[in-house]
């Protein structure tokens, strides 16, 4: 398995997750203040265009930047008031459009066909002394310095504590079985697998978040300040992930029944997971069976919930159905590894 199927499966998965030759339907939205037949000509061809999804017609800027702020969509764009008739009268007018601050991969694409539309329509006005007859003029939502320092640190920090979670946990729970020592260990807790279960988790997952969260705290310095509603939904979120990485560690231990098979599954699983939890790479680009993989990778649900926090208040609402998911991704995998630990201790403790 690990010298010749895991090599090439992986090899051949991930050349086919980075197959697609373009990014397609880049959900962005777009405010008019200008109804006219030239915005409605650039409404048009935003929406023809393959890369673009023109999803949100937003009536003020506060709802489009909601838009941004909740994931909804990645861009928006602005039509400024009396705009076909100062292109008409060539003043050049300027659309500002505005763009997701933490997503540059993403934000090159929108950002490069937005503009290629915006210049088509020009180029087929009757403005050719001008060279320019429409400038657009581009805005970052949350990372307005376009530093990505603090965004992709912070990314790599969870995914290292990602990793680093499910594997101390297929440490502590093969390790008995590895050296035989069930038995020693189930009489140390009085003859009980439950206190035993407990003597082992609750430490394990207490000291790996309370070290994440401090690592967090010192990587976080690179941006604003949290607010403490901010904090404290980063925070949970960061427990939930733990909870389930942890979970997940433990049933990975309980389904292989050895310590060697459980760090090559948790290794091939949780090793690439960066790369498929949305942080540098698009998940609305990816292919359907990745976007389900990631779907189930307790790292992509934390990022969003960061992501969010790092932009500002969003009244928490968007965060909450990936704190939802998160934590019923870690009693789900406490059930099953739990299930499968107890059986396993049993069947070594008689044996």
């Amino acid at each position: 398995m690990i010298l010749l199927v895991l090599p090439v499966s992986t090899s051949i998965f991930m050349v086919h997750f980075f197959s697609a030759e373009s990014i397609q339907r880049i959900p962005i939205g777009i405010i008019h203040y200008d109804y006219s037949k030239l915005s409605e000509r650039l409404e048009y061809s935003l929406s023809a265009n393959p890369v673009l999804d023109l999803k949100l017609h937003c009536s003020d800027f506060s709802e489009c930047e909601r838009g941004i702020r909740r994931g909804e969509i990645q861009a928006f764009i602005v039509i400024p008031y009396q705009f076909e008739k100062r292109v008409l009268r060539y003043e050049t007018p300027v659309v500002p459009i505005y763009s997701n601050g933490q997503y540059y991969l993403t934000n090159m694409f929108a950002l490069k066909e937005i503009r290629s539309v915006f210049s088509t329509i020009g180029s087929n006005l009757f403005t050719r002394h001008i060279k320019e007859p429409i400038k657009t003029e581009i805005h970052s939502v949350g990372n307005s310095t376009g530093n990505y320092q603090g965004y992709l640190g912070l990314g790599l920090v969870t995914s290292i504590f990602h990793m680093s979670s499910i594997l101390i946990a297929v440490y502590v729970f093969s390790f008995p079985l590895r050296d035989r020592k069930t038995k020693e260990y189930i009489d140390a807790a009085g003859g009980s697998r439950m206190i035993l279960w407990f003597a082992s988790v609750v430490p394990l997952i207490l000291i790996s978040w309370f070290l994440m969260l401090a690592v967090y705290t010192y990587t976080h310095r690179f941006l604003a300040p949290l607010t403490l509603s901010e904090f404290i939904m980063v925070a949970a979120g960061q427990f939930a992930m733990v909870l389930a990485c942890t979970g997940a560690g433990i049933s990975f231990v309980g389904i292989t029944g050895n310590m060697r098979m459980a760090t090559s599954v948790a290794g091939v699983i949780g090793g690439p997971a960066f790369a498929f939890a949305g942080q540098t790479f698009p998940i609305i680009a990816m292919p359907f069976f990745v976007r389900c993989f990631a779907f189930l990778l307790p790292l992509t649900h934390l990022l969003k919930i960061q992501s969010q926090m790092i932009l500002g208040d969003v009244g928490l609402i968007p965060s909450w159905d990936s704190l939802v998911i998160l934590l019923g991704m870690g009693l789900f995998w406490h059930l099953l590894g739990g299930r499968l630990i107890f059986m396993r201790w049993k069947k070594w403790n008689h044996d």
